[in-house]
């Protein structure tokens, strides 16, 4: 038994675990149904893109209060009633014909996903503290959700159609609702107000946001919530126009599953050796070249002319993802402290959403005017440059390479 375990019990971390192997992964699970639908419903590149993009309205307004509320009466709450939108809103798609409806329930099931991962990284924060071992085991378990429930999704698409795909969704959110419920109580809120939460307790506080964003201001949470940025919107073209691309050439959302899971077995691996990677080079610099090449990997899609190829540089792309993840949630738990997990975490959620709502709407008015290939090398070398002034920066500032 290693040291780690001896601090916290499995009954413990086993539930964390799997609260973020389920909610970190329901966006992926999307993102092997909900383009492909909306290609074969007829709507543009652009439109498809707009869509997307909806889902990240409401967490980029409200994603520090949630943080917040988790802070102040602990995770598990939050993320559970969060979450049942998803469960109760992913099988209404098919039903649902006009698209302004379509845009109105992906704004929010996407912030039930949102919220549902949030509430499924501050439990961790709160729970396991900042151990590499922990974070390690924590990505595996997110990888693992990765390279098992897109296939899954593919293959119920495939032979069930579409109402069984969405249905296949809200049963995938219902997992990280029955984790969240095997956790100890006790465990689930350390350190959180005993008294009740009132109706006066869902209106946003002020203090809350000046709270979160002061976080920000600190040197090294202000670095990864960059890198952070620059990975989700490589990652949100991973989820939108990926496997809308691949579709367009041929492949169906079986074999696409299979890319997505490649790239999850791969990550899952990777992401269980960061404490040996960073006995020899500093965390901050394998953050930032780790997430340059992940960018690479997914700009890069329109040159590889087979699945083999496809496939290998999926893989590739899964190593470096899942060394990036364990550091990007070591670090800024190290740097938000321990009574604002919530607010650090959120924090990264806001920013991340804003470039994941940002991207696929910015590629989709691309696409329209250069053509889906070189949408995905411009808005690669944008991303890139992007990562350059990071590690400019970062090399300005050699402290911050010690962190």
């Amino acid at each position: 038994m290693s040291s780690a375990d001896k601090k916290i019990p499995w009954r413990i971390q086993g539930p964390v675990y799997g609260s973020g192997m389920f909610a970190s992964t329901v966006t992926d699970v999307v993102s092997i149904i909900l383009p492909v639908w909306l290609a074969g419903a007829g709507y543009s590149a652009a439109t498809i893109g707009l869509v997307i993009g909806a889902k990240h309205i409401l967490p980029i307004i409200f994603a520090i209060h949630g943080g917040a509320l988790m802070d102040r009466f602990g995770a598990r709450g939050v993320m559970i009633a969060c979450l049942m939108l998803c469960v109760v809103g992913m099988p209404l798609f098919p039903v649902v014909g006009w698209l302004p409806a379509i845009v109105a329930l992906q704004m929010v099931v996407g912030f039930g996903s949102s919220m549902g991962w949030l509430g499924a990284q501050t439990l961790f924060g709160q729970t396991l503290r900042r151990d590499h071992v922990y974070a390690g085991r924590f990505a595996f378990a997110l990888r693992v959700g990765g390279f098992t429930g897109p296939p899954v999704a593919g293959l119920v698409w495939d032979n069930l159609g579409v109402g069984s795909g969405f249905l296949f969704i809200g049963l995938w959110a219902a997992g990280a609702v029955v984790m969240a419920l095997m956790l100890p109580g006790g465990a689930a809120a350390p350190g959180a107000s005993k008294r009740k939460a009132r109706l006066a307790d869902v209106v946003p506080r002020v203090s809350d946001y000046v709270a979160a964003f002061r976080l920000a201001t600190i040197p090294a949470m202000s670095v990864v919530l960059m890198i952070t940025v620059v990975r989700i919107a490589a990652s949100s073209v991973q989820d939108s126009f990926y496997p809308l691309y691949l579709a367009t050439i041929g492949y169906s959302a079986t074999q696409i599953g299979l890319l997505v899971t490649i790239s999850a077995m791969t990550a899952a691996a990777s992401s269980l050796t960061i404490g040996w990677i960073t006995r020899y080079a500093s965390p901050m610099w394998v953050l930032i070249v780790s997430a340059g090449l992940s960018v690479v990997s997914v700009a890069v899609t329109p040159l590889l002319p087979s699945f083999t190829l496809l496939a290998v540089v999926a893989a590739f792309r899964g190593l470096t993802m899942g060394v990036s993840q364990p550091l990007m949630m070591s670090m800024l738990i190290g740097a938000a402290g321990p009574g604002s997990q919530g607010k650090g975490a959120a924090l990264r959620t806001t920013a991340n959403r804003v470039a994941a709502a940002v991207t696929p709407i910015a590629m989709g008015a691309v696409a329209v005017g250069t053509g889906l290939a070189w949408s995905f090398y411009i808005i690669g070398a944008a991303l890139l440059l992007a990562t350059a002034l990071v590690a400019i920066h970062v090399a300005r500032r050699p402290e911050l390479a010690r962190e």
